[in-house]
C-alpha cells in the first residue's frame, strides 16, 4: 500500500474543498426550486458561465441569477419541478477544481412525477479571494443521444483543460 506524504492539514484542506465543491453543485438546484436568485448567483463567479446545450449559454452571474425569474423556469416551478444533481466527482488542482455529475429535473404531471431532463454536468470551479469555491463555467449535455453526454462523462478523471471555458 501506497503511503500517503501529504501533511494532515493538507488532507483535512482536501477534504473541506472537496464538500465546499459538492455543497455548491447541489445548492444550486435547491436555490433555482426555490426561485432565490442572490442565492443561484452566490455559487457562480461574477464572469461565472452557463452553458446548456439545447438553450444556450448563461454568461455572468446576472444572467445566471435571471433564469430564476424566466417564464419557462417559473411554469415548472409552480407546476412542480426539482432540480437535483447526483454526487460530484471531483477533480482538485490547487485552487482549481472541476466537479463531474448528472443533473436532472423531476417534473410533476398527470400520472405523478417523471424526470423531464436528464444531463451530463461538468461543472468547473475556481476558489476566489474569499476562500470560496465558485463555478467558473458549468458545461450541460442532454443525454439523450447527444454524444457530447457521454463523451463529457468519460473525461471524469480531468482536471480543467487549456481549451475549455473561463
Amino acid at each position: 500500500m501506497a503511503k500517503n506524504t501529504r501533511s494532515i492539514e493538507e488532507r483535512l484542506q482536501a477534504l473541506e474543498d472537496r464538500e465546499a465543491i459538492a455543497q455548491a453543485v447541489c445548492g444550486y438546484g435547491y436555490a433555482m426550486d426555490g426561485c432565490n436568485a442572490p442565492a443561484v448567483g452566490s455559487f457562480y463567479a461574477e464572469d461565472g458561465v452557463y452553458a446548456v446545450a439545447d438553450v444556450g449559454a448563461f454568461e455572468g452571474r446576472p444572467a445566471v441569477e435571471a433564469i430564476t425569474r424566466r417564464e419557462t423556469h417559473l411554469g415548472l416551478v409552480h407546476a412542480g419541478c426539482a432540480h437535483i444533481s447526483t454526487p460530484p466527482y471531483i477533480v482538485l488542482d490547487g485552487d482549481d477544481a472541476v466537479a463531474t455529475c448528472h443533473t436532472m429535473v423531476a417534473m410533476h404531471g398527470e400520472n405523478g412525477f417523471f424526470v423531464g431532463r436528464l444531463s451530463a454536468s461538468r461543472i468547473q470551479l475556481q476558489r476566489q479571494a474569499d476562500g470560496a469555491w465558485r463555478i467558473r463555467h458549468r458545461q450541460n449535455y442532454m443525454l439523450d443521444g447527444d454524444p457530447r453526454g457521454p463523451a463529457m462523462l468519460a473525461r471524469l478523471k480531468e482536471g480543467r483543460s487549456l481549451h475549455e471555458g473561463k
